[in-house]
């Protein structure tokens, strides 16, 4: 095989699908690089079909809370948004960081005593 044929047998794997599938926890038309994954397809069809099925394609243990998917190719450019996985994300966050606040506190308490804790708690 020729230098030239190695090439182009290597371009041949290395080119991605002309469409995508991403999925992303922040709006994608804003300029934030909040992309969590994504998937590229051959055709504008087997990325359609991945839209209307993401369990099939993604672990969604992982992206549940991605309220944007953006469909893009040569020829399309399309992102839908899932409120309720928006506000579902937004709810556990401020959850977390009332649970980040609390631990903090128990061990400031467990460190300076009653005091401790409620100093952590007043800040």
């Amino acid at each position: 095989m020729s230098p030239e044929e190695k090439d182009a047998a290597w371009r041949a794997q290395a080119t991605c699908g002309a469409y995508s599938v991403t999925l992303w926890f922040a709006d994608p038309e804003k300029d934030d690089d909040a992309c969590a994954t994504g998937e590229d397809f051959d055709t504008l069809e087997e990325a359609r079909k991945c839209m209307s099925n993401l369990d099939a394609h993604f672990d969604m243990t992982y992206y549940r809370d991605c309220a944007w998917v953006m469909l893009d190719g040569p020829d399309v450019h399309e992102v839908t948004y899932d409120a309720e996985k928006h506000k579902r994300a937004q709810k556990e966050d401020k959850l977390d960081r009332s649970l980040e606040r609390s631990e903090g506190a128990m061990q400031a308490g467990m460190a300076f005593g009653c005091q401790g804790y409620n100093d952590y708690m007043e800040d």
